[in-house]
């Protein structure tokens, strides 16, 4: 039975994205199709390492223009909350690294 792959990106290539990229890449059905960092350059450079086709200076362009399954979040805690909600608003599930919010009612 031949298993459609999922299509994942990555926000944030730091030190646990990297150490994620190398775990997903051992997954069969997974494949690694974008990254978004704020600099094009650290994008660009991580998709270089990982063999990643696409690589983006804009976390909203990313998750508004490619075709995704799912997000890997692994961007400054700050950012979690907006890019969680980001990527559901546009039908993309999401994988956040802890905290999800900066506090109690961003969560709720």
């Amino acid at each position: 039975m031949n298993r459609k792959k999922v299509r994942w990106g990555i926000l944030g290539p730091g030190k646990i994205a990297n150490k994620f990229a190398k775990d997903l890449a051992m997954v069969a059905d997974a494949d690694l199709v974008s990254v978004a960092s704020r600099s094009l350059d650290r994008a660009q450079a991580f998709a270089g390492q990982h063999l990643v086709k696409s690589a983006f200076s804009s976390y909203e362009t990313m998750i508004k223009e490619q075709e995704l399954d799912i997000i890997y979040i692994a961007t400054p805690h700050t950012f979690h909350l907006e890019q969680t909600l980001l990527c559901l608003e546009n039908g993309v599930a999401v994988l956040c690294e802890k905290p999800a919010g900066l506090n109690k009612s961003e969560v709720q």
